[in-house]
């Protein structure tokens, strides 16, 4: 059975992300040829090439080609959310299964034994205040602000959940994010409700 992880904001290739984010892996060498090769090793480990991979924009700075050789190094079935800093990637969309602004998943039970029911995802690089099928308990996963947001999406009632690497919950999980991971998340900020019954409740 194929595994299913989230993910998003690598900027690898980005010569400036270690100086914004210091928490990074090799910033205080300010080292980006370490980071990147640490990005790439984290999802080679991470991601067979029959698991589905969400990502949430941002992926790489790297000009065409490198772009192009990057995502052949790249395991599973990947899609993507596309981020501000994508302008190269999206040339390269025959190696993804989805590109799209805005991205509707649904993960069935079999792809996650914890799940009682089917669970609706809406994906976008950047957070949104309203998203389709909120009012029926979608959950909206996002990227773009580097964990700055995560304050925010734990004191609103909205199902909103930053899964960017440098977020809480990537950091929890330990880089990707795997379904079990974001339910168990969900399942707290619900305090146990489906995400159906939490929307009927809260919106």
């Amino acid at each position: 059975m194929s595994n299913v992880y989230f993910s998003g904001d690598g900027h690898i290739g980005h010569q400036s992300i270690l100086k914004y984010m210091p928490e990074r892996p090799y910033a205080t060498e300010l080292d980006t040829t370490a980071h990147d090769k640490w990005l790439i090793d984290l999802w080679q480990k991470t991601a067979s090439k029959h698991d589905k991979i969400y990502y949430a924009g941002d992926l790489t700075f790297y000009k065409s080609e490198d772009a192009r050789r990057l995502l052949e190094q790249l395991p599973g079935e990947k899609y993507l959310a596309v981020g501000n800093h994508d302008g190269t990637i999206k040339a390269h969309s025959n190696y993804f299964r989805k590109v799209a602004q805005i991205m509707e998943i649904t993960i069935k039970p079999l792809m996650c034994e914890t799940l009682s029911e089917e669970l609706h995802i809406v994906l976008c690089h950047y957070p949104l205040l309203d998203w389709p099928g909120k009012q029926q308990g979608a959950v909206m996963l996002h990227g773009h602000c580097h964990g700055t947001m995560d304050d925010y999406n734990a004191n609103s009632a909205d199902l909103r959940f930053d899964i960017g690497i440098d977020g809480t919950l990537a950091k929890q999980a330990g880089g990707f994010i795997d379904i079990k991971t974001l339910y168990e998340a969900i399942l707290k900020k619900t305090g146990g409700l489906t995400p159906q019954q939490y929307a009927n409740e809260n919106y």
